[in-house]
């Protein structure tokens, strides 16, 4: 884990792919993974327990050789959806 991170997930492996580049740089590999617990700094939760993305900053990256930060949001709700998922929850855990 990442020290410094406001949130660390903790995962149980599944399975690695490797894919192989377009270029002479060699391959890509992909690990993909089940996220079993996530531990979040209460200092960046709000009121409602969600997680204070503004707060956090979180790094994207963009492509190339490029990232940047994330300074603004807006929500986006689908028409129609359940409860669950206008909460934007996938399923209930096992």
């Amino acid at each position: 884990m990442v020290k410094e991170s406001p949130v660390h997930f903790e995962c149980r492996y599944l399975s690695t792919q490797r894919l192989m580049g377009n270029s002479n740089q060699g391959s890509i590999d992909v690990v993909f993974a089940r996220v079993e617990k996530i531990h979040i700094d209460d200092d960046y939760l709000t009121e409602d327990g969600s997680l204070d993305i503004l707060k956090a900053e979180p790094i994207a990256r963009m492509g190339y050789f490029d990232y940047t930060l994330v300074r603004e949001k807006f929500e986006m709700r689908v028409p129609g959806a359940s409860a669950e998922a206008r909460r934007g929850l996938e399923g209930s855990a096992d």
